[in-house]
Parts: structure tokens; sequence; C-alpha cells
């Protein structure tokens, strides 16, 4: 008898043992995660979220070499298209090559445009009205008149030009600030040589060139650039000028 007491004792004691534990069973503690990656002693933790910084997707691939993107040739294009439609236009420029240094004036109004160069005591101003161009030094007023040639650089392509597609390959290779202007550096060649062009990004107008032919290496930039429209009698000639035509 006592066995069996003893018996169904140990069963009762077994059934509450188990039933509490089921009831009040506590959850194992989560594990702790392991700090980010680059975090160290005192360190904060180095952010993973991509969208914190700009460079965690890697740097872009240009759409071709030496192209920046969204800055390859129709770009280049439609801002020389935007330089070329400017009506109002003067700057000075300096011209470096390995015999020295050399200034002219450029002024435009329309398609009217006037050059001034100047060497030692002269003046050299040709005038031309986008047909024929009138040529004549001072203080001597002596001239003479030849058909238009194109082209308001000198020796150098101006922007109508540099949009001839046929003779022209452009590669953007970054930017840089010229004369106060954010330029788009692009580089090329003509028939004398390599050519590297500074494009103003607001007017599309080449504010520098840097270039090599038969003679060497030659630089050319624009300074006091302006838009201000010019009376037509900046396009006059004096008349006291002697023409030989």
């Amino acid at each position: 008898m006592k066995k069996a007491s003893v018996f169904i004792l140990l069963i009762i004691i077994a059934i509450f043992l188990i039933s509490g534990c089921e009831g009040g069973a506590v959850d194992a503690p989560a594990p702790v995660p392991a700090p980010d990656e680059g975090y160290a002693g005192d360190q904060e933790p180095v952010a993973n979220d991509p969208g914190a910084d700009p460079a965690a997707d890697g740097p872009r691939e240009p759409e071709e070499p030496g192209i920046t993107p969204g800055q390859g040739p129709e770009y280049i294009r439609n801002l020389l298209e935007e330089g070329a439609a400017i009506e109002n236009l003067s700057y000075t420029a300096i011209f470096h090559n390995e015999d020295g240094e050399s200034t002219y004036e450029y002024y435009k109004r329309g398609d009217l445009t006037k050059i001034i160069s100047y060497e030692e005591e002269s003046q050299y101003v040709s005038i031309s009205d986008g047909y024929m161009t009138v040529f004549y030094s001072l203080p001597d007023r002596v001239g003479h008149t030849l058909m238009d040639t194109g082209g308001d650089m000198g020796d150098l392509p101006g922007v109508d030009a540099l949009l001839n597609e046929d003779f022209y390959t452009f590669l953007s290779v970054g930017e840089e600030s010229v004369s106060g202007h954010l330029c788009l550096v692009v580089e090329t060649e003509d028939e004398s040589g390599a050519l590297k062009i500074w494009i103003s990004k607001a007017l599309g107008l080449p504010v520098k060139y840097i270039g090599t032919d038969d003679n060497g290496w030659y630089s050319l930039e624009l300074r006091d650039i302006r838009l201000d429209e010019l009376p037509e009698s900046e396009f006059q000639i004096p008349s006291d000028v002697v023409m030989n035509y």
C-alpha cells in the first residue's frame, strides 16, 4: 500500500514540474549582432547604407573612354551651336607661341565683325560683313579689300568651323574654369595637328585653345568677354583711310 502511495506521489510531482516548465518557459536571449564592418574599439560604426555614401556604388563608367557621361559628341555640338547663335560679342585674345606673345581685340554685331591686332606702334584692323573684308593699318591709314575668308580666330577655327562634323570629332576629357567661365575641355585635331579646346558651358564659346603645328606649340585665351550690343559706328571705316582696292 505504501509503495503504491509513494508511486502516485512521484507521478503527481512529475506532472506538476512538467506543467510548470511549459507555462513559464523563458526564451533564450537573441544573439547579439556582430558590429558593422569597419567598427573598432571606441570608433563609431561605419554605415553600410549605400545611400549614405554616393561612392558606395562605385565609380560610374563613362560612355566611351575619356568621355564624361552625358557630355558626348551631341552635347558638345549643341553647346557650340549656342555659341554660334551669339549676336553681340567682344573680347581680348592673348596668343602665345614659342616666339612670344601677341594680343588682338575682337568685336561682333550680327554679321559684322572687327579684329584689331597690335604690333609695336602699329594697329592692324580688319572689318567684315560676312562677304567682304576690309584691311587697313594705323597710323599710316592705308587699306585694301579681300573676299571674306571666314573664321573669327585668325588661323584658329571659330565656332562655325568647329561645327563641321565632317572635319572635327571631339572627345570630352573633363571640366575646368578659364577666365571665370566653367568650361568643358575637349580634344580634337585639325590639319595642323593636335588641338585642345575649353568651351564655356554657359556661352558655348571656345575661350581657350592649346595646339601644335609645324612651328611647335601655341595657345590662345579669351579675356574680358562681353555680350553688350555694339554701335554700328564701331564697324565703319575711318573716312581718312586710303583704300587700294
